[in-house]
């Protein structure tokens, strides 16, 4: 079952590596503090005060993760944000192409898997980024669960956050 959660928070990604899960501890102190993760933090910060109010904090190692609901990153107010935060931007967070299409390619693999389990209108991939609408799927029926379960290995797309997000 935790499988199965890790590659439903998988499923969410939806950004172009911002967002997180939320509560990762946005505040950093001590000895022990990473420059990545508190330029990251400041850079959440600023997203949120530039009107995206819903952008997540990142992981302890400083990476986004947006879940399905999130900040929608083609809206005009996410791009001023972006634009406003620029020289906040944490290193890393613009996508690798070569990343984006290997992403692209194993997501296809695991929609055509769901798709094959039951899942008619499992979405294909968009910019290496799987968007499962809530609305029009319920990731919670026994069906989903299922096919989750006979595709969880089709496809190294494993659950957690991925580097190089933007």
């Amino acid at each position: 079952m935790k499988k199965v959660a890790a590659l439903l928070a998988a499923l969410a990604l939806a950004a172009a590596g911002c967002g997180g899960s939320g509560d990762s501890g946005s505040s950093s102190s001590g000895s022990n503090a990473n420059p990545t993760l508190e330029q990251a933090v400041k850079y959440a910060q600023c997203m949120r005060e530039n009107g995206v109010t819903n952008f997540p904090d990142p992981d302890k190692n400083g990476r986004f993760v947006i879940a399905a609901g999130g900040p929608n990153r083609n809206s005009s107010q996410f791009k001023k944000a972006q634009q406003a935060c620029k020289s906040q931007e944490p290193p890393g967070i613009k996508d690798d192409p070569a990343d984006v299409a290997k992403a692209q390619q194993e997501w296809l693999k695991f929609a055509q898997c769901m798709r094959k389990n039951g899942i008619q209108d499992f979405p294909d991939p968009q910019d290496g980024r799987l968007l499962v609408d809530r609305d029009r799927i319920d990731t919670k029926s026994p069906q989903f669960k299922k096919a989750m379960n006979a595709c969880r290995d089709v496809a190294h797309v494993g659950g957690g956050s991925e580097n190089g997000n933007g």
